[in-house]
């Protein structure tokens, strides 16, 4: 238990670091770049209540730490998943247009 509470506060530390709240300041500011001036968005404010970890360690404060850990990892999840469907989009623009070179007699680039 001491071992994964450990495990825990390593993870919330380097997700929760200055440099790592600073990126999300960053990826925040560089998002609202569309809006007006003045207008700003309220944060979304979430509840651990709402995403239990789907486990019960038996300990309040451990099952917070753990569906804290459990949302991080699927914002983690979803980072990747866009960055597959930018490769993947990428991708297909490359290979969805080819030049079609009659001399040869065949289609490619």
């Amino acid at each position: 238990s001491e071992a994964m509470v450990r495990a825990c506060a390593a993870v919330l530390e380097q997700k929760l670091s200055a440099a790592a709240r600073a990126r999300a300041q960053i990826a925040a500011a560089s998002k609202g770049r569309g809006r007006q001036q003045g207008q700003h968005s309220a944060p979304t404010v979430f509840s651990l209540k709402d995403f239990p970890p789907g486990f019960d360690t038996g300990d309040e404060q451990l099952n917070k730490a753990a569906a804290l850990l459990r949302l991080l990892y699927v914002s983690d999840l979803r980072r990747l998943q866009d960055e597959v469907n930018s490769l993947i989009s990428s991708m297909q623009d490359y290979t969805a247009n080819p030049k079609t070179d009659s001399s040869l007699g065949k289609v490619g680039r």
